[in-house]
């Protein structure tokens, strides 16, 4: 690709390795991500740029073998299951602490409404976790959009340094006397660079939350099931 030929002609001046140098350059416009989102009309962008198949919301269907949920709001009337599905969803929560909570609550309900809390406290789970997904995606999609204008506007950065280095190429006389440092637009050119690098970085990394709110939402609907008398 040209620009990428020219933005890694820019970045070796500034004293990165070939290797280092186009590996940022295919970091840059390469990674499927931006290249296929560039290529598509605007009506048309994608901005989810996780591997896995977006999936807006988190079913019962999908992590539940209970009682049918049909009734998502009547657990706010109850301040127990408030609070402790709010606790239950917080991954600062191990596991065994989540599993310990919901044998507590369960013992301490009368038997004959124990399945219909217990159903009622995963109606409240289901929820909350799909609150924070939603959140989640929201930031991920709007970290990709940002990351596909940035990438944008590093282009046209480099296209404007490309005529300077042509000239210098022409007459190498000109940098007589200042011989590796570098002008205000290269060393912004190239902070801005590194900053697109490192947030481009963060993405695979922001992809992997909600599979794990997903995993923790299934975990916490055993661990309830677990406490239930049918």
């Amino acid at each position: 690709m040209r620009y990428d030929m020219t933005i890694v002609s820019h970045i070796r001046r500034l004293g990165w390795s070939v290797a280092a140098a186009s590996a940022l350059a295919a970091a840059l416009f390469s990674s499927p991500s931006l290249a296929e989102d560039a290529a598509k009309p605007a009506a048309q962008k994608d901005e989810w740029p996780c591997v896995y198949r977006k999936v807006p919301e988190l079913s019962a269907a999908t992590i539940w073998d209970g009682p049918p949920i049909t009734d998502t709001t009547s657990w706010n009337n109850d301040d127990d299951i408030r609070k402790l599905s709010q606790y239950l969803i917080s991954r600062r929560v191990k596991s065994e602490e989540v599993e310990a909570a919901i044998k507590k609550f369960a013992e301490g309900l009368p038997a004959d409404k124990r399945d219909a809390k217990l159903t009622e406290l995963f109606a409240a789970v289901l929820t909350r976790t799909n609150q924070d997904r939603r959140t989640v995606m929201h930031g991920i999609e709007k970290m990709h959009k940002q990351q596909v204008a940035r990438s944008k506007e590093i282009e046209k950065e480099a296209l404007k340094l490309q005529p300077e280095e042509q000239a210098e190429a022409e007459n190498p006389s000109a940098e007589a006397g200042v011989a590796g440092q570098e002008s205000d637009a290269e060393t912004r050119y190239k902070w801005e660079v590194r900053a697109f690098q490192e947030k481009q970085a963060n993405i695979p990394l922001a992809c992997e939350i909600p599979q794990l709110i997903d995993e923790r939402a299934g975990e916490i609907a055993r661990d309830i099931r677990a406490q239930m008398k049918s």
